[in-house]
């Protein structure tokens, strides 16, 4: 297979699939749940978070530089990621949609994220500024802060901090599943081999 003409093939249907999906199901369509494995003791972690870009190399997050998944990606860069979109479509089926990513992570300089941190609302700036990811916290005293920052500031005052960082992850196996109510599901798996070329095959749900 053409390894760049079938990557670009790979990201079009997941487009195709998320725009679909967006004239059901309005909210949250670019939450994922991304899979990280932390050092030595090589114990997985997961959560969900938001994608913020992706683009025909890879799918663009934003976090802290302090956080454990950054801590997991700089001792092990190989990651999972995964969406998964369930609807009701114009004819009624019930719809599960699901896109599988394997692959490694590659932290991006700064300039190739800023403009995704300016175009953030301006609560994910304070929470970005205010927020040690990971560590203990005062609820009441990190929410008196955030009311205080949030009534006299406006976008434009709060530069992106120090401690954000973004991260692609470059895909190297790539699953799209489908199902529709009572029907056999259906899956296929685009994975990278030896020779860094692209194989398709159709395997079982």
């Amino acid at each position: 297979m053409n390894d760049e003409k079938d990557i670009r093939c790979f990201f079009v249907e997941e487009r195709l699939w998320r725009d679909e999906t967006m004239k059901f199901q309005k909210r949250l369509i670019d939450v994922c749940c991304l899979s990280t494995v932390s050092s030595p003791n090589s114990k997985v972690s997961s959560r969900n978070l938001m994608l913020r870009e992706f683009d025909n190399d890879g799918f663009v997050i934003m976090t802290d530089a302090r956080s454990q998944k950054v801590k997991d990606m700089e001792c092990n860069p190989y990651t999972a990621m995964c969406f998964l979109w369930n609807y009701k479509n114009d004819k009624q089926y019930y719809i599960i949609r699901q896109v599988r990513i394997e692959g490694s992570m590659k932290k991006l300089e700064r300039p190739a994220y800023q403009l995704i941190y300016e175009k953030e609302p301006l609560y994910c700036k304070i929470r970005a500024h205010l927020c040690h990811q990971d560590q203990p916290a005062d609820w009441d005293d990190l929410n008196r802060r955030y009311n205080e920052i949030f009534e006299a500031h406006n976008e434009e005052d709060l530069p992106m901090p120090e401690h954000v960082v973004a991260y692609k992850l470059l895909p190297e196996v790539m699953e799209f599943y489908y199902a529709r109510d009572q029907l056999i599901a259906d899956r296929i798996r685009y994975k990278k081999n030896e020779k860094n070329h692209w194989e398709y095959q159709r395997i079982t749900a």
